[in-house]
């Protein structure tokens, strides 16, 4: 049975109080738990640590070398658990982040230029990609955090930091975007900008398709692009109608880019996550921004 640290300051008050009582007495423990202790080290040590004498206990020349160094040993862990305390109390060094689009470009940024404003000794990689590859970045821990629309794996722990919509988005001069609302079978006719296999959103669609009884194969695909930027430039220049987040769309339908027309028996609303991987290289920072986005 190997020692544990606590075994160490038993020894430490027995060699100073030189009585095994009062060791007891000083660490709110019985005699006999402090007798364990001491030959539990006895046995580790191969070496005779005490010496009895009437008025209680010496140390034997064995003892007086481990007094010295379980000193200091005691002594190195309490100051790397305080150094370890003020980490986590001012947390510092690099969170790598995988995000998909609508995360990466409109949350996450906002997320972190609040959090930096109490955190400034923590900085940020981010990297834009489809939901599928964060997760497996995540899963063989190239980062630390993924930002996504669409919860490929749920065996880790995620929070919800925002809520979406997809909406269909049209060129200004097509004949939908005079229309108040569109229907499915108005999109199941046009030309289909799609995204990228292993989008959140793109798997967001697949799945209120199943539930209408379609499939990808029903939509009349011309391309398929890699972000919604790209998507966007496509369809504001006539390629075809694309269905993408709201986010982006509105702004883009501000600026006058396209138009946006509800789709009226399709649902497309989803959340949008933060998830943690679990084995992240900077613990302190990683339970920081987390706690952080979560409030607590």
């Amino acid at each position: 049975m190997d020692p544990k640290i606590s075994y160490f300051q038993t020894f430490l008050y027995a060699a100073k109080t030189k009585s095994f009582s009062k060791a007891a007495k000083r660490l709110g423990v019985t005699q006999g738990t402090v007798s364990n202790h001491i030959s539990v080290l006895e046995k580790f040590f191969d070496a005779q640590l005490f010496l009895r004498t009437p008025e209680g206990v010496d140390l034997t020349v064995e003892g007086t070398i481990l007094l010295e160094n379980a000193e200091k040993v005691l002594e190195y862990i309490n100051n790397s658990k305080q150094q370890m305390k003020m980490l986590h109390e001012n947390p510092e060094g690099i969170i790598r982040i995988a995000a998909s689009t609508t995360p990466g470009e409109y949350l996450i940024p906002s997320i972190i230029k609040e959090y930096k404003k109490e955190y400034k000794d923590v900085n940020f990689e981010i990297q834009i990609t489809d939901s599928e590859k964060c997760f497996k970045l995540l899963e063989e821990r190239n980062v630390d955090i993924v930002a996504v629309g669409n919860l490929y794996d749920k065996n880790y722990d995620n929070i919800v930091i925002g809520k979406d919509r997809l909406v269909l988005v049209v060129p200004n001069d097509h004949s939908l975007a005079k229309k108040p609302i569109a229907k499915l079978s108005d999109v199941l006719k046009e030309d289909y900008v799609d995204r990228e296999v292993g989008s959140g959103t793109r798997e967001i669609l697949i799945d209120a398709l199943n539930k209408k009884g379609y499939s990808m194969m029903d939509l009349h695909t011309v391309m398929s692009l890699g972000s919604t930027s790209s998507i966007i430039t496509a369809v504001s220049e006539g390629y075809g109608v694309s269905i993408i987040s709201e986010i982006p769309a509105k702004k883009s339908a501000d600026a006058g880019f396209l138009k946006i027309v509800p789709i009226e028996d399709l649902d497309l609303t989803r959340y949008l996550y933060l998830v943690r991987g679990k084995r992240p290289k900077n613990p302190s920072a990683i339970k920081s921004f987390w706690d952080f986005v979560k409030g607590d």
